[in-house]
């Protein structure tokens, strides 16, 4: 059975020093090949694992606001429009993660390629689902801080919920 192969562009600079290192490192032939598919199978599975976690930390930030966010609301306008923000760019953290980096192509179906198209491959599916996760990253760390914020407008403000209720 045959594969139709798309060509491939030729490795950038930094991929090119990637791969020789790699070939250097771990030694050509069958025996090599192997040692430099386990080492980039794992570095996706570093990848995978820590776009893991985000989704888990959302996961708290979103279960809390579920148990205390109407609270922080209560408090003003101002925490009302951080949490809402946050909790907004959480979730889109998550969903880039989910959507970028989690998604499964499994490292065998480029087997087809030669030796060099399926290390070039492998190297740039690893750096977009780093770089999809860096961007993650960041984006979460920014709805955490407008989060936080507004959980500390509500601390500073330990009447201003019970002043909503009566008025």
């Amino acid at each position: 059975m045959s594969f139709p192969t798309e060509p491939i562009k030729p490795p950038t600079p930094e991929e090119q020093r990637e791969m020789d290192s790699l070939h250097r490192h771990f030694g050509g032939g069958e025996n090599g090949l192997q040692k430099i598919y386990a080492v980039v199978e794992s570095q996706h599975g570093i990848v995978h694992q820590r776009a893991q976690s985000l989704i888990q930390l959302a996961g708290v930030v979103v279960t809390v606001t579920g148990f205390s966010g109407r609270i922080i609301a209560d408090t003003n306008l101002t925490a009302q429009i951080l949490i809402v923000v946050g909790l907004s760019l959480v979730v889109l953290a998550a969903g880039i993660a989910l959507l970028r980096v989690m998604p499964i192509k499994w490292m065998s179906s480029y087997m087809h390629l030669d030796e060099r198209d399926w290390l070039v491959t492998a190297l740039r599916r690893r750096e977009l689902k780093s770089r999809a996760f860096a961007l993650a990253s960041v984006i979460l760390m920014i709805g955490m801080i407008c989060y936080v914020s507004s959980i500390s407008i509500m601390l500073m403000n330990p009447w201003a919920a019970e002043l909503q209720k009566v008025r």
